[in-house]
């Protein structure tokens, strides 16, 4: 199966979040799993963190893996209190190793 690498960052800033929640909600009906590549992204807002908790969500629904690639300590931690917690993301780091 494939996996679906969903790029939430474009020059170091977020997506515009309508076009990060289009692009969540295709993540969310493809087969195989899905990674969130996190590179160059340093904060988190709210909204920003809804989609992607629905995301994790849906994926677990649907018995899929959601996993961060590229992700800081600082914000692995955040995903974690906010309720990601570590049954729904799996932190790799840039070599790709958990």
């Amino acid at each position: 199966m494939a996996e679906t690498v969903v790029d939430v960052a474009r020059g170091g800033d977020w997506l515009p979040l309508e076009e990060l929640r289009a692009v969540a909600l295709s993540a969310a009906v493809a087969e195989g799993g899905v990674t969130l590549n996190l590179v160059g992204v340093d904060h988190l807002d709210a909204s920003a963190l809804q989609i992607l908790l629905a995301l994790a969500g849906e994926c677990k629904k649907r018995g899929r893996g959601l996993r961060l690639a590229n992700v800081s300590q600082p914000l692995s931690r955040w995903f974690e209190y906010a309720g990601g917690g570590r049954t729904c993301f799996q932190d790799l780091g840039e070599d790709g190793n958990a």
